[in-house]
């Protein structure tokens, strides 16, 4: 198995030339660690940390995963109507439930684990934040569940180097055909967006894909995704995880809140080969 670090460029009508601006920043990775390890009853997780670049790496024993992100509350949003609002978005209401919870919080990203551990470091600025594992998204226990965070001024520093880049240009993923080494994730569409790397069955195809996300076929899928989950336009992560080699798809879970279809089912999808 190879270790790899994947970002993905989420890009609506960008130029390449500040993409790979982006892909060969060279910045000291400086910053803090932060271990979580989320069970079938919830996780754990320091109640402070400190600004600039964490990392936050995580295991699961949950047979169901975990898909745990930081998200900030805009002013004036409890935090009862942010969780009411994901739960209308990852429900029921897709669209109206998305549209709101665009408007409720920025998304700083976060990382979606499977079997393989994995961690993501993202930029965080002093002031109060939330952890939730969106994977306990429709819980009666939900709001028990969330961890608040407070961040407190720090040292500062950047995110390490990326030497790959995913690019999304128009709905798209556009991304090399073998994954390795380092890549940022950046979010430059205005939409909330994720990257999620799933294993697949050898031999499967874009159109099997295409099938599986408009519902007319069966998934492809050998296991769970590791991944970046939901970032704010504007926002940035990395991934790093030490998944084993084979065929995967690059894709997102998220609803397009203009058509009220998944970007995966417009075309928002690529197969990937992970390590050797």
């Amino acid at each position: 198995m190879k270790r790899f670090v994947v970002a993905v460029v989420a890009a609506a009508g960008v130029a390449v030339a500040p993409v790979q601006a982006v892909a060969h920043e060279r910045q000291a990775h400086e910053g803090q660690r932060v271990d979580i390890a989320v069970g079938v009853g919830g996780f754990d997780a320091p109640s402070t940390i400190s600004a600039g670049a964490v990392t936050f790496s995580v295991s699961t024993s949950d047979p169901a995963g975990a898909w745990l992100g930081l998200v900030r509350l805009r002013a004036g949003v409890s935090r009862e109507r942010y969780l009411a609002d994901l739960t209308r978005a990852m429900g029921p209401e897709p669209v109206e439930g998305g549209r709101a919870v665009a408007k409720d919080a920025e998304m700083l990203g976060g990382v979606a684990v499977a079997r393989t551990p994995a961690a993501v470091t993202v930029r965080v600025s002093p002031g109060d934040y939330l952890l939730v594992d969106f994977r306990d998204v429709g819980l009666p226990d939900l709001a028990d569940r969330v961890r608040p965070v407070r961040v407190v001024p720090g040292p500062g520093g950047g995110h390490g180097p990326a030497d790959q880049v995913v690019v999304v240009l128009d709905g798209r993923f556009v991304a090399p055909a073998a994954i390795s080494g380092s890549v940022r994730v950046v979010n430059l569409s205005p939409h909330v967006n994720e990257a999620m790397l799933m294993p697949v069955r050898p031999g499967t195809t874009d159109a099997d894909l295409g099938a599986f996300f408009r519902g007319t076929g069966p998934a492809p899928f050998t296991g769970g995704p590791t991944g970046v989950v939901p970032l704010s336009p504007g926002r940035s992560a990395v991934l790093d995880a030490d998944l084993p080699a084979g065929p995967y798809a690059l894709v997102t879970w998220v609803t397009d809140t203009r058509t009220g279809r998944m970007f995966a089912a417009d075309g928002m999808r690529a197969l990937v080969r992970v390590g050797g």
